[in-house]
């Protein structure tokens, strides 16, 4: 009753014809939803979990979360949107790559983790298995990915401060949408399951988030 259908749908600020303003105000959103509603609390957990020496991140957008794990020495983030990737780069430490998840251009044991957060709703569960098992190929440790989990209460809260305008034009349409094509822990436990990781976990992280470990 809590759980609403999943309905796939493109966003605006995947699109790239959204206008430049529109497109900072949509990552400056992005970052104070990371800092003020736990996505860096929750992403420094799950890399605590692995100890890494070296980071991919994918889907990293302005890479604000690898930017809050800085005792990592190498880390790398990966987006296909070279404009996501340029900004605020100039103050920061992480390496920024163009490059799409599909055909990841690393080697096998190229990285200690692969990390997302944000980015397992886009798409679909045979993409996700993919995207999984490829990671698991290149990372060294193991994979560790979170999202926002399928439920009417963190649509109702992405809802409300879009009508509060909390957010810009973009971040009104695009976080109820991602959270509309989220998974819920039940979806993405029967697709670690298929992995073939070693060891996998997932577990549930407040507010409303999931994450899911895998183990080389």
């Amino acid at each position: 009753m809590l759980t609403p259908k999943r309905i796939e749908s493109e966003e605006l600020l995947d699109e790239g014809d959204v206008t430049a303003e529109d497109r900072e105000r949509s990552l400056r959103d992005l970052r104070r939803i990371n800092k003020y509603l736990g996505g860096v609390r929750v992403y420094r957990s799950l890399v605590r979990a692995f100890a890494p020496r070296s980071i991919l991140d994918l889907g990293t957008g302005t890479s604000d979360l690898l930017e809050a794990v800085p005792g990592v020495p190498l880390r790398i983030g990966l987006d296909f949107n070279i404009e996501h990737l340029l900004y605020l780069r100039t103050a920061s430490r992480v390496h920024r790559v163009v490059g799409d998840v599909h055909h990841l251009p690393f080697r096998g044991d190229a990285v200690d983790l692969i990390t997302s957060s944000h980015f397992f709703h886009h798409f679909s569960p045979d993409e996700n298995e993919a995207i999984m098992t490829d990671s698991l190929r290149i990372a060294r440790k193991g994979v560790a990915f979170t999202d926002t989990e399928r439920h009417y209460v963190p649509l109702l809260v992405t809802t409300l401060l879009g009508a509060l305008r909390l957010v810009g034009r973009v971040t009104r349409f695009d976080a109820p949408a991602s959270v509309r094509q989220g998974y819920t822990a039940r979806e993405v436990r029967a697709l670690a399951s298929r992995i073939g990781a070693s060891r996998w976990k997932v577990m549930l992280k407040w507010p409303f988030r999931f994450a899911i470990l895998l183990w080389r």
